[in-house]
């Protein structure tokens, strides 16, 4: 957890270069604009469920092996937080941008983009530096935070955001299934989950208030008309 904490720390010392360099501002956005609030939130719970992790049983055969939610099911989770959902939204909306010229839907499909490789990015990271053993598989010390998690969080709260609380609501929920089943198969103790879960809705809300405030995107993209026909090109 110490570790947790203090690279949340080094990103918030980061913010004396995000005024010239966008991609700064967008990677320390989780503790510069008020998605500081999911940060330190989901810190707080994390650190919380952490303190109380030696009073659960998480071995299979134990209590999961009596009590899994998803039963056999947690393959469907584990396969749908694999970023299928992310690489799916971003691929078609930069897609539909492209051949439909469509400026918001580029800007959508590099929010997620973006979202999901920081994420991704800080939760590969977070795990070489912690090491932690998996409740169900003791040779795989890949246990903390859930790269599951955080993505599908980082999915859902680009959805809420771009496309409201309908759709994002069942983002949220579908995100939440894969999370669970990770507990569910004994992938992930819940600290684990809750911090994944902190990443990913930080990031996706971050860069969306970044871009609310007139902040740049790292790779904008912009609509160029050079003669021969529109075409795109992206700004750094």
């Amino acid at each position: 957890m110490k570790i947790f904490s203090t690279i949340l720390l080094l990103l918030s010392s980061l913010n004396s270069f995000s005024k010239d360099h966008a991609w700064y501002s967008d990677f320390i956005s989780p503790v510069t604009t008020d998605a500081k609030y999911i940060t330190m939130g989901g810190l707080a719970a994390t650190l919380m469920v952490y303190s109380n992790k030696s009073h659960r049983t998480y071995r299979k055969r134990d209590s999961l092996d009596q009590a899994k939610p998803f039963k056999d099911y947690g393959i469907v989770g584990d396969i749908m937080g694999r970023g299928l959902l992310n690489a799916t939204y971003a691929i078609g909306f930069l897609a539909h941008g492209y051949f439909a010229e469509n400026d918001n839907s580029l800007r959508s499909g590099e929010h997620m983009a973006k979202a999901s490789l920081y994420a991704t990015s800080l939760v590969m990271v977070t795990k070489f530096l912690v090491s932690e053993r998996r409740p169900g598989y003791p040779d795989d010390d890949d246990s903390f935070p859930s790269g599951h998690a955080a993505g599908s969080f980082a999915f859902a709260s680009v959805v809420a955001a771009r496309h409201g609380w309908y759709w994002g609501g069942a983002a949220y929920s579908v995100a939440s299934f894969i999370s669970i089943s990770r507990i569910n198969d004994d992938f992930h103790y819940l600290h684990d989950v809750v911090a994944g879960a902190t990443i990913g809705a930080a990031f996706g809300w971050g860069t969306y208030y970044n871009y609310k405030s007139g902040k740049p995107y790292f790779l904008a993209p912009i609509l160029v008309d050079d003669g021969g026909g529109l075409n795109i090109s992206w700004s750094y």
